[in-house]
């Protein structure tokens, strides 16, 4: 059995176990999906594969999966009406009570919440904006495209309309992602979180069909925030040579689902697009994000700040005055930097208890040693920042030409 073939059977194994598993807790319209998927793989693998013995497995294991999917099939169709919920009240979770009325949930809406639920990440944010240093301008213009309109739609009337789309851009590192978690914690929306892996499949139409569904469930637990990052992935200029077709209609569909973004003041739907590299997102794309922000690294009030964040709980010799010493120093870094840094040197300590040997005998008690303004000077001589200032220039000439600063 060759690697790739191998690595086809130990997926549908993984999908089979999964589906069981969904099964056992009676999850049965997310194990149909697992059951379908595992079969679905099967058959791929069979045609590569001629070993008499493995095809004769695989069929068998097929046509178990395909029959308890049907079984599976009929009694959630036999059983459909078997609670009657209140008018106007859709029955996705406990925390979607007293959202907008958007009418009792079909079976086939069901099944798209399904469909994204093993895939895209829905979440309740717990980041708040106090947990985010520094970016004072950035957090105000979330606050006005996103927090506000979902607080307050009352005010986002008429020609005061909210964006529907908001692109962050800049250097990686530099707290695009903790932005629109905090974005969607202060204004309590449904959070979803997709990533250009969990939206590409290899099976042909799967793509489209998961970008599709993403849109309908959060209009169904609006308002939500759809969060995509890296969205320069399935975003790319169309036309380019290396383009496939798949890659093409991931595209388009992508397209006419933000601008057919279906928002009203009382059911908001938003979405938040982050990017490390704006320049090479396709201008239709582009222009469906209608306020683009862009995030900069942090000034030296907000490196502070981060080194605080970054060591809090921590024994500490450090002063205030040690922080902003560490703050001019890390000019050029970027968030991400700064926290490696600060997790490199909360290590030390346990480093040269390890090394001297005395953290061989479990049972016996050590004292860790307050980190110190000497050890960040020595990592410091280590850690460099990933940004640099041509490609610094490059964020500063996009944001002057299509951006905001």
């Amino acid at each position: 059995m060759s690697s790739v073939d191998s690595k086809l059977y130990q997926y549908a194994v993984r999908e089979a176990k999964e589906a069981v598993a969904l099964d056992g807790r009676g999850k049965f319209r997310q194990a149909i999906n697992k059951y379908q998927r595992a079969a679905e793989i099967l058959m791929q693998f069979m045609k590569y594969n001629k070993n008499p013995q493995m095809r004769m497995l695989c069929q068998k294991n097929i046509e178990e999966y395909v029959e308890r999917a049907k079984i599976l099939k009929s009694q959630l169709s036999g059983t459909r009406p078997r609670r009657a919920r209140p008018a106007g009240r859709p029955s996705i979770s406990k925390d979607d009570e007293g959202k907008a009325d958007m009418g009792a949930v079909s079976s086939e809406e069901q099944e798209l919440i399904d469909m994204i639920s093993g895939t895209i990440v829905t979440e309740s944010p717990k980041v708040k904006w106090k947990d985010i240093a520094g970016l004072e301008n950035v957090k105000q213009a979330l606050r006005e495209a996103i927090v506000l309109p979902i607080m307050k739609p009352e005010l986002f009337i008429g020609a005061r309309r909210p964006w529907s789309g908001i692109l962050l851009f800049g250097p990686p590192g530099c707290g695009k992602t903790l932005l629109a978690k905090a974005a969607a914690t202060e204004c309590k929306a449904t959070f979803f979180s997709a990533s250009s892996a969990d939206l590409l499949s290899k099976w042909l139409g799967e793509s489209e069909k998961l970008i599709s569904s993403l849109f309908k469930v959060a209009r169904l637990k609006a308002p939500s925030l759809i969060f995509m990052d890296e969205i320069d992935s399935v975003a790319t200029k169309r036309g380019e040579g290396s383009e496939s077709g798949g890659e093409r209609r991931v595209k388009t569909q992508l397209l006419s689902e933000i601008q057919g973004l279906k928002s009203t003041h009382d059911k908001l739907l938003l979405v938040l697009g982050a990017t490390n590299r704006p320049w090479d997102i396709d201008n239709a794309m582009l222009s469906r994000f209608e306020k683009r922000v862009q995030v900069p690294l942090p000034d030296l009030k907000a490196r502070a700040g981060i080194f605080e964040i970054h060591t809090e709980g921590v024994n500490s010799a450090l002063s205030d005055e040690d922080f902003i010493e560490l703050a001019v120093r890390t000019e050029g870094y970027s968030g991400r930097d700064i926290a490696n840094i600060c997790r490199e040197v909360i290590m030390l300590p346990i480093r040269e208890l390890d090394m001297s040997g005395l953290l061989e005998d479990s049972e016996k008690e050590v004292k860790v040693r307050d980190i110190a303004m000497k050890d960040f000077k020595k990592t410091l001589k280590k850690v460099k920042p990933m940004t640099n200032k041509v490609l610094l220039k490059q964020y500063n000439d996009w944001a002057e030409e299509f951006g905001e600063i």
